[in-house]
């Protein structure tokens, strides 16, 4: 994988999750009650995490050069969705965090590395699990580590991966 293929993927997972601050903090937020309220969902909020959604990939598949970027980001768009609801009957900022790491996986530029996918997606679950915990454990921290990290882990899987071919590439080893 290339220097500045690797940098470009970086900056595209950086700018996206700018992005899904936008997006992640609103939508989460809108499944927390007011007060006078016993539950109640914010349709504003709601709406605002649901539009600026398809614009984290967006970001990061044109930013890092993915030549299936426009049929990736609707891929991703749709599991976001699925993926989003399903995980978050256990928790709205847990689906969220799932949707979005799975979505950056698939839209960032693959690099040419063999089972590179697998890699992603598995530090995704690792990351979504470990938000799991947080959010039961230390709520705050466990949002704020769903709106960090599962987008980041997409690029230290990929570095991971890019280290691990070298080595077995590498003559003599």
């Amino acid at each position: 994988m290339p220097g500045a293929s690797r940098f470009r993927n970086w900056v595209a997972l950086a700018l996206g999750t700018i992005v899904q601050m936008f997006s992640y903090f609103p939508y989460a937020a809108a499944f927390i009650p007011r007060e006078g309220e016993e539950q109640g969902v914010d349709p504003a909020l709601l709406g605002i995490g649901l539009a600026v959604a398809p614009f984290v990939f967006v970001v990061i598949g044109f930013t890092s050069k993915n030549p299936r970027a426009p049929r990736m980001t609707l891929t991703a768009m749709g599991l976001l969705l699925v993926i989003g609801l399903s995980v978050g009957l256990i928790a709205p900022a847990l689906g969220a965090a799932a949707g979005f790491g799975v979505g950056a996986a698939l839209t960032l530029n693959q690099p040419d590395i063999p089972d590179q996918l697998r890699r992603r997606l598995i530090a995704v679950a690792l990351v979504v699990l470990y938000t799991g915990v947080l959010l039961f454990v230390a709520t705050p921290a466990g949002v704020l580590t769903g709106a960090i990290l599962p987008i980041l882990m997409v690029g230290l899987a990929d570095d991971y991966g890019a280290w691990h071919w070298a080595r077995q590439t590498r003559p003599g080893a």
